[in-house]
């Protein structure tokens, strides 16, 4: 079974997961926490990292369950198929959510805004990504696109090498 992503109403996601477990279909959706300031008060609030999407895992004969949940709007598509999500790619959401990321490596190149990098070591080792915005000193920012899905990444330069 492959993961497929799933275009729903947007700001219903978590109630569109509830449901589809409910109904016995695994179900993913990745969140963020944030701390959101109102001219009030300030609150750590939790919301998803992927506004109208979510995640599901289930047979090809039991496709077409999903649409009997309210709110689900149809299949992410991608050359007239429903667009498989690698294994891999929700096992970093997962990593992104739960963990955040630190690793130890040394690797001494330059790296530059705009270069095509690899990850060659830590929890995302193997990943591609394209440098957006040096940091600092030691850090820089790597988006991984997947599925025209953004995630910036702050990252030690020392893990990353130029593809």
């Amino acid at each position: 079974m492959n993961w497929r992503a799933l275009y729903v109403q947007s700001k219903r996601e978590r109630k569109i997961v509830n449901r589809l477990i409910k109904d016995g279909i695994e179900a993913y959706i990745p969140l963020k926490t944030e701390l959101k300031q109102w001219s009030d008060r300030k609150k750590m609030v939790t919301t998803p990292m992927l506004n109208g999407y979510v995640f599901v895992r289930l047979p090809n004969s039991k496709r077409d369950r999903v649409y009997e949940v309210e709110g689900v709007l149809n299949y992410v598509r991608y050359n007239g198929a429903d667009a498989i999500v690698r294994d891999n790619e929700i096992e970093v959401l997962k990593m992104i959510e739960e963990r955040g990321y630190y690793v130890e490596y040394k690797n001494s190149i330059d790296i530059n805004v705009g270069d095509l990098v690899e990850i060659k070591a830590g929890r995302f080792k193997g990943l591609n990504g394209i440098v957006e915005k040096i940091g600092n000193k030691t850090h820089c920012f790597v988006v991984i696109k997947s599925l025209d899905f953004q995630f910036k990444l702050k990252l030690n330069k020392e893990v990353l090498q130029r593809s």
